[in-house]
């Protein structure tokens, strides 16, 4: 039997900046159980569509270069909404190009883009944690003024990974506080006037 294909499991959410050094120290109360600091990154994402057409089925085209390395990925949502959803990440070449081929049948093959316009293109400075032994923490931070956090785990069994999630951050409610995240390239197109609401 063929293993399950890991998916992205995550939740979003709104992170105060001056909790962050409280954070790094693990000042918390309560405390982590255990917290681990995995460096700062940072990355340029641009995003492919044409009148949403892609956004509106779920899926985001996007390209990502990092240190002089440009990975081309499909990012599919398989359930939930913005703020706690399901994701699989796809970077084959050819699976992208089968998973967008019946919304744009024209689009040119041969090149990077598919021939689709810039929707959006930001940098993102990213700070990267490992929580009680598996739950990922990113706090980004755009080159427009947006931010936004997220918790995540990569597992088989969505149903469980979001109630461990959740769990996770019922227990420290000091950082992760109720709040309505804006996502990075939701607050993108917001701030440049750009409709996405078709």
């Amino acid at each position: 039997m063929a293993a399950k294909r890991l998916l992205e499991i995550e939740s979003k959410f709104v992170f105060k900046p001056w909790l962050v050094a409280k954070l790094q120290s693990n000042g918390g109360s309560p405390a982590f159980k255990h917290l681990e600091a995995l460096g700062t990154r940072k990355f340029t994402d641009t995003y492919f569509d044409h009148q949403d057409i892609l956004s509106n089925h779920g899926i985001w085209l996007r390209k990502r270069t990092n240190n002089q390395l440009t990975v081309l990925e499909a990012k599919v949502r398989i359930s939930g909404d913005f703020a706690r959803s399901t994701f699989d990440e796809i970077t084959d070449r050819q699976a992208i190009t089968n998973l967008i081929r019946p919304y744009f049948p024209q689009f040119s093959e041969g090149r990077e883009d598919y021939g689709l316009p810039v929707l959006a293109k930001f940098m993102t400075t990213r700070q990267d944690f490992r929580a009680d032994g598996k739950f990922g923490i990113m706090l980004d931070y755009t080159d427009f003024g947006h931010s936004i956090g997220e918790v995540e785990l990569m597992a088989e069994d969505e149903e469980t990974a979001h109630r461990e999630i959740d769990a996770f951050m019922l227990r420290y409610p000091w950082f992760f506080e109720k709040g309505t995240p804006e996502g990075k390239l939701a607050a993108y197109c917001r701030l440049r006037g750009i409709d996405t609401s078709t």
